[in-house]
């Protein structure tokens, strides 16, 4: 925890700074890395050893360009598991510290590893005698170490604040109130059958994670095995799915079209006890997407506002929300025929 609380607004900022660092140091670490390799290419063989079988004898080889690119993937690699310390902050400041430690070594490391296999072959005719430099990569795990020890030092968050916004507690405020216009409006849209259908997504989060996650994926993967770089499209495609999709409130019940075709969380009216709006926290259930965390099931896109519908046995389904006023009318229009379901039976 950090020696002095920060505001909300110095907290958002201290670890939006922390997260861009940790995305752009490993990223930079593996571009220059492939600098430095495309630099002594000259003094390399044509193909270059990239795997060792049990005995240490060479079963895989790679081009210049390619050792280059895995460098880059590898500090790609760093770039998307440091910054997922910073998300743990929610359940645990001790874990977001140690994952930024642990990320910060792992993206260090992976990158020396590309380094040390590249410069354990300069100067070699073939790939014969080739195997990895055992000075860099000694330096790289040292390296690794200190700056994952550094970072873990360095990163101190505060707790994150769960305190309800006044624009929530307003909005909820104005649900529990037969009078309030927004209880008005969802009781009228019940009466008529209406359905209602909210957009929610990552927005360019979205394609930023699905086209990351899929590059470093294909990538990594095709090095191993050509063809199995077309696994990137699939991660590519599922993680796309995910992140977007819309939400339909209707007569018959509720679900969530992740994509905007696969159904998830269906709800009848008769399941659901009430609904209410919540700011969230999105480690809280678990991360991004679809998630199932112990009682809860939620379609989360981020934190902030989401819609609550309690059913079940303390069960919560939970789905992020454009926005606080959006959250209200759907919450309203779910409560409405909850009770309108209740009445006629």
């Amino acid at each position: 925890m950090g020696e002095q609380a920060r505001s909300a607004d110095a907290e958002r900022i201290y670890n939006k700074r922390w997260l861009i660092a940790l995305i752009v140091g490993p990223l930079l670490l593996g571009v220059l890395a492939a600098a430095w390799i495309l630099t002594v290419a000259d003094r390399l063989p044509a193909e270059l050893a990239s795997h060792w079988n049990g005995r240490n004898e060479v079963d895989g080889w790679m081009s210049v360009a390619g050792a280059a690119w895995m460098a880059v993937a590898m500090g790609a690699l760093g770039a998307l598991i440091a910054p997922m310390g910073i998300l743990f902050r929610a359940q645990s400041l001790l874990f977001a510290r140690i994952g930024v430690g642990f990320g910060l070594a792992f993206g260090v490391g992976m990158v020396a590893l590309s380094v040390a296999m590249v410069a354990g072959q300069i100067d070699l005719v073939d790939t014969s005698q080739a195997d990895l430099s055992g000075p860099v990569m000694a330096a790289g795990v040292g390296l690794a170490f200190v700056v994952g020890l550094v970072g873990m030092f360095l990163y101190k968050p505060d707790e994150v604040d769960r305190t309800q916004s006044s624009e929530v507690i307003a909005t909820n405020e104005a649900a529990a109130s037969d009078r309030s216009p927004v209880v008005q409006a969802g009781v009228s849209r019940a009466a008529r059958n209406e359905t209602m259908r909210i957009r929610v997504s990552m927005g360019k989060l979205a394609w930023l994670l699905s086209l990351g996650l899929g590059g470093i994926v294909a990538v990594s993967t095709y090095f191993i095995f050509p063809v199995l770089g077309l696994l990137g499209l699939v991660v590519a495609a599922i993680t796309w799915v995910f992140c977007s999709g819309t939400m339909v409130i209707g007569p018959e019940g509720h679900k969530v079209l992740a994509g905007g075709f696969w159904k998830v969380m269906p709800l009848e009216w008769k399941e659901v006890r009430g609904a209410s709006v919540e700011d969230i926290t999105a480690m809280d259930y678990g991360g991004w997407g679809y998630r199932m965390n112990g009682g809860s099931i939620g379609f989360i896109m981020g934190s902030g506002p989401a819609l609550i519908m309690e059913a079940g046995f303390h069960q919560k389904f939970v789905v992020s929300m454009p926005d606080v006023a959006t959250a209200g009318e759907a919450a309203a229009l779910v409560n409405a025929y909850v009770h309108s379901g209740k009445v006629k039976s």
